[in-house]
């Protein structure tokens, strides 16, 4: 025993010296998991073919400044590549490795970098069990699906979490320059400005209920202290040295809209990207992506894994020691509290609201925990209370067993479900066809708008309806969105050749599998001519 005890001071002795062997730890951990994840050959999201063809584009073209692939949407006249920045950062990988190995290395990356870089942010922090809470984020399934999609997912993640350690470590200009990235580099990038203003609302939160004036603290409770509390709270949300960060990302934003290869019409395709599709969401009107549907409560705890378990225990932990409390851990808590109501609208928040509950989670712990030593309080308590004492341990001793065990299930439970994806060669005969017998700049007609990238990316010679999201369509023209959906849902049957020839121009009309009602209608029709059938589908020749 006494020997044991030996080898590991040594060990620790070691580590504490070499913190670098610990984060290669940490990353080749990460890194073997999202790449063991993405050894399937399939994409798992469709606009994982759009973001692949457009780093190709920009490394053949340059920066693509206009559209015209979608002709019956506002993207025609209003694209912008939000992701530019990260469409930029993958041409080195698909230049060594090919399109598709190149990209999915290239995801894998990214992931990896976000596990460690909050592993990093931890430490920076002084936070307690940091290796525990790194592992708890990488083995969160319902993360780990959504940040292993072949998507700038991680990318955000990586710029949103630098902004919000350059207002930890109090730096404006590093977050406005990180601001001005953001803008460049993902649709979402008013995150940036939404994490200073709620960083705000911690610090005057804190002042106004933890760290209080003393004259306030000696007021006696009544309406006027009250009202003593809401000035407090108010000078302290505009108070300079925190409000600076919502002035400098704001002006990093800015910057980065009116510094920009699309301004001016950058401004109405975020207005209709973060506002309308991101906010509002259609999903009534149009038939939009499943991510941005509603993630069922229940459903939502149970694809959170060990995150969730440790995080509901925080939670109740964080009310009850309020007073240890930090204006950090109050801006996880509230950030949290954000992401999970928004992922309840929308599913696909589910990759914030994870990380930032584990965060919250791992500065809270450290607040409540504090000085104490869990080896010191254990031995206390089972001198002063031996059964109690005994418990306790049992049940650490069980949770330090159960927990990998079911970090391990939801890790192959992940790969599982992404086995199920989209073929890399999906639509490669119908396109192949397309290529060689079209004209450039033909019109042609899919059935669904999730088609749109593996088509464009496999035949950026011609023209198609409409596609990354059915509300660019609709915001063109509802009524030929409306008339789109019934004829692709074979809901019209009756003069099809007249409303696809006169209303969207298509010379070709391109099936899937999954459409026969659509098909035999086509047949039905007689101006439609079956040109060519595969596995994947079928091409229709409009007379």
């Amino acid at each position: 025993m006494v020997k044991w005890e030996l080898w590991r001071a040594k060990i620790k002795e070691l580590i504490e010296r070499n913190q670098f062997i610990l984060y290669l730890v940490i990353f080749f951990i990460a890194f073997f998991i999202y790449l063991w994840i993405q050894s399937v050959p399939s994409f798992l999201d469709p606009d994982s073919f759009y973001h692949l063809k457009m780093a190709k584009l920009i490394a053949e073209r340059g920066p693509i400044l206009n559209f015209p692939w979608l002709q019956f949407t506002v993207l025609k006249d209003y694209y912008v590549d939000h992701h530019f920045l990260y469409h930029v950062l993958a041409i080195p990988f698909i230049k060594i490795l090919g399109d598709f190995v190149g990209f999915k290395f290239y995801t894998v990356i990214l992931a990896t970098l976000f596990i460690v870089f909050s592993y990093y942010f931890f430490k920076k922090e002084g936070l307690r069990y940091s290796e525990i809470f790194a592992m708890i984020l990488l083995f969160s399934p319902a993360f780990m699906f959504r940040i292993s999609l072949a998507k700038a997912t991680a990318f955000s993640l990586i710029i949103l979490f630098l902004g919000i350690y350059s207002i930890f470590k109090q730096r404006p200009w590093l977050l406005a320059i990180i601001s001005f990235g953001y803008v460049w580099s993902y649709g979402g990038f008013l995150l940036v400005l939404v994490m200073s203003t709620l960083f705000c609302l911690a610090f005057a939160l804190h002042t106004a209920l933890i760290n209080q004036p003393l004259w306030l603290k000696f007021q006696k409770f009544s309406w006027l202290k009250l009202i003593s509390y809401g000035k407090v709270f108010f000078r302290s949300f505009f108070e300079w040295s925190q409000f600076k960060f919502v002035v400098f990302s704001w002006g990093g934003i800015i910057a980065g809209l009116l510094m920009n290869p699309y301004f001016p019409k950058n401004i109405k395709f975020y207005w209709q990207q973060l506002i309308q599709i991101g906010l509002i969401n259609y999903r009534g009107l149009v038939n939009v992506g499943g991510e941005w549907y509603p993630y069922e409560f229940f459903k939502l705890i149970s694809d959170s894994g060990v995150a969730i378990i440790v995080g509901i225990i925080i939670f109740f932990l964080f009310f009850i020691f309020y007073k240890k409390q930090t204006k950090q851990s109050i801006f996880f808590f509230l950030a949290t509290l954000l992401f999970f109501i928004l992922t309840l609208k929308s599913k696909r928040y589910v990759e914030y609201f994870i990380p930032f509950l584990v965060f919250f989670s791992a500065f809270s712990l450290h607040n409540i925990l504090g000085e104490i030593k869990v080896k010191n309080f254990l031995q206390k308590l089972k001198a002063e209370n031996y059964i109690l004492g005994r418990l306790t341990k049992t049940i650490i001793i069980y949770i330090a067993i159960i927990f990998p065990l079911i970090m391990v299930k939801d890790a192959w439970l992940t790969w599982q479900s992404y086995r199920g994806g989209i073929e890399f060669t999906r639509y490669q005969g119908l396109t192949n066809y397309l290529l060689q017998n079209s004209e450039p700049g033909d019109i042609v007609m899919q059935t669904d708008w999730d088609d749109f990238p593996m088509l464009f990316y496999q035949d950026d010679k011609n023209y198609y309806i409409v596609g990354l999201d059915p509300t660019f369509m609709y915001n063109f023209n509802p009524a030929l969105y409306n008339l789109f959906a019934d004829i692709t849902m074979a809901k019209k049957s009756e003069n099809l050749y007249a409303l696809v020839k006169d209303n969207f121009r298509a010379k070709y009309f391109v099936v899937d599998k999954e459409r026969p009602q659509l098909i035999k209608n086509l047949q039905n029709d007689g101006n439609f001519f079956l040109v060519y059938k595969d596995k994947d589908g079928s091409i229709f020749k409009l007379k």
